[in-house]
């Protein structure tokens, strides 16, 4: 064991198995060597050699009862890395009536269930991992039930999905996917208003997620004829914190949209001045460039785009975009 463990660490899998299968030829009631060479079995994506391994194993009568629920839980695994999702949802399930405090298969059925879209038993399941390890058991439940309202929406329920939603943001209100959905649902009714006040929720709880909303806002407020309170709106968020970005550029696309092109330029270039390799700023400076016939300024900009993803590496030597 200790060579196969030697060569596990020096990433050498094929000696290994070869010392794997030497322990279990020299001590075949040796467990352990093989829930150790089902393991590298699917290490090393040979997924049916290991599910072999462990059914043969829990047919043994010898077996103690945690070396039993280990290789249980491991075929779970297999199974799971091998995409039977039922198959291994019920290992797991079988590991719980035995070991209702296993960590493992509690995060394996909250991932399986979510993967399944059995919502209901992936929100049980994650408030049991929740009770046993700590953690805010409110937002995972948010995350999840978010989950199943679209679902629900993509089904066609959308009253299912609002109720959904609408739990969603009572067990957890800082939940961003459940502002930006709760708002889609919302426009989907022709409840504008409502629409609008889930949306501007999202800023506020997190600037990153502005982007998420910014244009549903912009084209909502327009179709009310409150265009400006859509300006100022975002206004209101960059008097709050001047430098969030995406604020900015949401303004500076507004006041492209209504023909102020110096205006948006001015927006652009406060943040080229922050930060120069800023590379969404000058891919949108180019573009407002371009749409105003400025393509020389707009060739420029690009330029200076590529230098800037130069510095950041995300170019070889002497590489260019095409």
């Amino acid at each position: 064991m200790c060579s196969a463990l030697l060569s596990v660490l020096d990433q050498d899998l094929d000696r290994a198995e070869e010392a794997l299968i030497r322990a279990v030829r020299v001590d075949a009631d040796g467990i352990e060597s093989y829930l150790a060479l089902a393991r590298l079995y699917r290490m090393r994506g040979e997924i049916g050699r290991a599910i072999r391994v462990h059914q043969n194993l829990l047919l043994r009568e010898d077996l103690r009862k945690e070396q039993r629920l280990t290789a249980l839980a491991d075929l779970g695994a297999d199974f799971f890395r091998g995409g039977f999702k039922e198959r291994a949802i019920a290992c797991f399930e079988d590991v719980l009536l035995d070991d209702k405090r296993d960590l493992k298969s509690l995060r394996a059925l909250v991932h399986l269930y979510a993967e399944t879209r059995q919502y209901e038993r992936a929100i049980e399941y994650a408030g049991r991992l929740t009770r046993l390890e700590g953690g805010d058991r409110n937002a995972e439940e948010a995350r999840l039930t978010v989950e199943l309202a679209r679902t629900q929406s993509a089904d066609g329920d959308h009253d299912a999905a609002r109720r959904s939603v609408k739990k969603a943001l009572r067990c957890d209100k800082r939940c961003v996917a459940g502002w930006v959905l709760l708002g889609d649902l919302e426009a989907e009714r022709g409840r504008s208003k409502a629409a609008l006040t889930a949306w501007s929720q999202v800023p506020g709880l997190d600037r990153a997620s502005g982007p998420l909303v910014y244009a549903k806002l912009e084209a909502t407020y327009a179709a009310l004829g409150r265009i400006r309170d859509f300006e100022g709106f975002v206004r209101g968020l960059l008097g709050e914190q001047g430098d969030d970005p995406y604020a900015r550029r949401a303004l500076a696309t507004l006041l492209a949209a209504r023909g102020e092109i110096d205006a948006s330029i001015s927006e652009l270039n406060r943040l080229l001045t922050a930060d120069p390799d800023d590379l969404e700023t000058r891919a949108a400076l180019g573009r407002i460039l371009l749409s105003d016939g400025r393509a020389g300024y707009a060739a420029r900009e690009y330029a200076a785009m590529i230098d800037a993803m130069g510095r950041r590496g995300w170019l070889g030597p002497g590489e260019k975009p095409e």
